[in-house]
């Protein structure tokens, strides 16, 4: 059985959004993935639902769209890459690894989103100087959700 990993299902995730596919079901042993674009009309199947007409379908549950965070002309923002947990240090009793006003260069780590506990470091793509750091440390943030709010150096 192959087994995947957090590169496979990021590059799986990139070839959608690259593509005009709205949905994709993805079986590989007992390992499942459903993808739907926000703008995907109908859902996804459930078969358990679907076998099963005597279980009542759960009740959506409301989506809280992430701040939005308004950017003053020549600033940029880090956005976080996938959904996870964000951390702003190393270990809940280590510095964090970046302050307002820290200045950073292009492949300093700046913060780590932790997904189904492997733990992804987060780097600078470019240098500038921390004007906000928007997330809370310890939450979940979701894809494309501003982390960080920098000046340009």
């Amino acid at each position: 059985m192959a087994d995947l990993n957090y590169d496979d299902v990021r590059k799986i995730l990139a070839i959608l959004d690259a593509s005009t596919l709205d949905e994709v079901h993805i079986e590989i042993g007992d390992f499942k993935l459903d993808v739907r674009r926000r703008g995907a009309s109908a859902p996804l199947r459930d078969p358990v639902l679907e076998t099963s007409p005597a279980q009542p379908k759960p009740a959506p549950v409301p989506v809280k769209a992430p701040p939005s965070v308004a950017l003053a002309p020549g600033q940029f923002a880090l956005t976080s890459p996938m959904l996870g947990t964000f951390y702003r240090a190393p270990a809940p009793d280590a510095p964090p690894f970046i302050q307002v006003g820290s200045v950073v260069s292009a492949d300093d780590t700046l913060c780590i989103i932790e997904v189904m506990k492997l733990m992804n470091t987060i780097k600078a793509e470019k240098p500038g100087r921390v004007v906000a750091v928007v997330a809370e440390n310890g939450t979940l943030v979701e894809f494309g959700q501003t982390l960080i709010v920098f000046d340009p150096l």
